[in-house]
Order: C-alpha cells, then sequence, then structure tokens
C-alpha cells in the first residue's frame, strides 16, 4: 500500500535534510519548530521507517532518508517549476524563454530568429541573456524552458544535447613572456594567476582554470563577475585566461594576446531543457536546435574540403 504522503511533506523533508537542524529548517519555512518536528515524525510514520538520526548537534540521514532524499528533491522541484511556468504563462503573453549567457548571444539570437521564422504559427521563442551560473537553475525552478549552456554544469534535474565543441585559446596579457608563441603547452602557464569567479563548484573551476584534464598550479587572481571584468584584468597583466576560440579575435586590439593551446579541454556548447519537461513546444525547439547544429557541422566540414 502506497503511503499518504504530501507535497508539503516532502518539501518539509528537504529543508531538514539541507539545514541539518530543525531549528533552521524551521525559520527557513517560516514555522516553528515543534510543529515542523511533529510533520517529519508524521511522514516517517507513513513510510515507516526514522528518516533522521536526531544527535545534540543536529540530525543525520538514516540510510532511508538517504535514499528517500534525492527523490523527494527532484517531486518538490518538479512541482515548483510546473507552477512557475503556469505562473508566467498567466502572467505574460505565452512564449518559449530561451536564455544564453552574454558571450553565446549571437548563436541564441540565430537560433531564436530561425525557429519563429520556421514555426510562424507556433509558440513563440524569446531570447533571454543571463548571468553566468543562473541558466541551470532557471531551467529547473520553471523560470526558462530552454537554454544554451556552457560546460560544465550542474546537470541535475536537465537532459542536454551538444551543439558544438569548439577549442579553447589562452589569452595573455601583450607583455607577457609567452604573447609572442605560436602555441604553448598548458604545462608552461603553470604557476600564474586566473580570475576567478565568484562561487564556482570545484568542476567549474578546474575548467576556468585549465586544470580539469591535468592538475597545474595557479594563483587566484583579481575576481571577476563578467566578460569584461575578465579580460580587463588580463589586459591589466593582473592574470591570465582561457576562451573559447569562437569568443575572441584572432588578432585583438586591446592589448591581449591570443594563443592556442596543447592539453586543454574544448569549449562544448549545449542545448538543455528540464527532464521533467513534456512541453511539445520545448520539443519542437531542441530538435530545431540539434538541426541547425548538424546543418553547420555539414556547411563547415564542406568548407574544409574545399579549402582542402
Amino acid at each position: 500500500m502506497t503511503p499518504d504522503v504530501d507535497l508539503k511533506h516532502m518539501r518539509y523533508f528537504v529543508a531538514v535534510a539541507d539545514e541539518g537542524t530543525f531549528t533552521r529548517a524551521a525559520e527557513r519555512l517560516g514555522m516553528t519548530q515543534p510543529a515542523l518536528s511533529r510533520a517529519i515524525r508524521a511522514l516517517e510514520h507513513a513510510i515507516g521507517s526514522a528518516l533522521f538520526v536526531r544527535q545534540p548537534q543536529g540530525v543525520a540521514l538514516t540510510e532511508a532518508g538517504r535514499q528517500f532524499s534525492g527523490d523527494a528533491r527532484g517531486v518538490v522541484e518538479a512541482a515548483e517549476a510546473a507552477l512557475t511556468r503556469a505562473t508566467r504563462f498567466g502572467r505574460e503573453e505565452p512564449h518559449l524563454r530561451v536564455t544564453a549567457r552574454a558571450c553565446d548571444v549571437e548563436p541564441l539570437r540565430r537560433l531564436v530568429d530561425s525557429y519563429n521564422e520556421r514555426y510562424p504559427d507556433e509558440l513563440p521563442a524569446r531570447a533571454a541573456i543571463v548571468e553566468v551560473g543562473a541558466q541551470a537553475g532557471e531551467l529547473r525552478a520553471g523560470a526558462a524552458d530552454v537554454a544554451l549552456l556552457r560546460s560544465p554544469f550542474d546537470h541535475r534535474g536537465l537532459d542536454s544535447d551538444l551543439i558544438s565543441a569548439v577549442p579553447r585559446v589562452a589569452v595573455l596579457p601583450g607583455s607577457h613572456r609567452l604573447a609572442g608563441r605560436d602555441v604553448v603547452h598548458r604545462s608552461e602557464l603553470a604557476g600564474e594567476a586566473f580570475p576567478v569567479w565568484p562561487d564556482l563548484p570545484p568542476a567549474a573551476m578546474a575548467y576556468w582554470t585549465g586544470t580539469d584534464l591535468e592538475y597545474h598550479d595557479w594563483r587566484p587572481g583579481p575576481a571577476v563577475h563578467d566578460a569584461a571584468q575578465y579580460t580587463g584584468s588580463i589586459r591589466l597583466g593582473q592574470a591570465v585566461g582561457f576562451m573559447p576560440s569562437t569568443h575572441v579575435p584572432e588578432r585583438p586590439t586591446d592589448g591581449t594576446v591570443v594563443v592556442p593551446v596543447v592539453d586543454l579541454s574544448v569549449s562544448e556548447l549545449r542545448v538543455a531543457w528540464a527532464c521533467t519537461a513534456t512541453s511539445p513546444d520545448v520539443a519542437r525547439f531542441v530538435r530545431h536546435t540539434t538541426e541547425q547544429a548538424t546543418e553547420a557541422g555539414r556547411a563547415l566540414e564542406g568548407s574544409a574540403a574545399l579549402r582542402g
């Protein structure tokens, strides 16, 4: 027999699991600690197993709690995303919200324009620029429908397809000791300072510092919040950096130098959507994106063959 469990009980459980104490979870939920404790005990009774080990300093998940945690979080996020999408469509003219970072505005523009031209009678797509790190969360929360995401990103609750993969290059100050080289190895930049994006998870930090394939020493450089600050810190000689080759001119005129790098991971651009999304409009936009990527790849191959 399936236990009778409300969505609110799952929200309560997730809050306690996140906060580690009933007191902090109750504050987060805007309820009293005794009421939260009773609700969690009712949930444990319905499931027939303890979900938390109560300790003087807080709580820890039991084995049953760990098993329940991922599923409960997914259910809560999916429900909240569904409510957010319904609210969006009820508050404004219905449309597909497609996001990208500012550095990917051109592929975003091309895809949205070509989609709307190809499907004039379907739900229109609208482009939106979103800050670094916010896109995946917006998809999970239902605030966006589709996103063009640069790897690495938090894949939890998302599906994605690869659109393109391009080499990354080193961006160096014009006065750098390696600025005159035709190519450099990643190891030759060991010990250098790199611009630091705040609050990056370890995988993203390794990517931005070029240590995801093999570890190299590096130093934290200036904290940056956007692409202008990133390249600005390099122009001032305060750091070096890595960027997709498609995002920088071959011969910059801003005082920086671009040099190809050996032993550096590529930059992947992916189209992503919530794995719980069932909208045919989302599926149509994703299909359009992958078709456009395939056509672009064939055109690139044909161009290379002609040059050869």
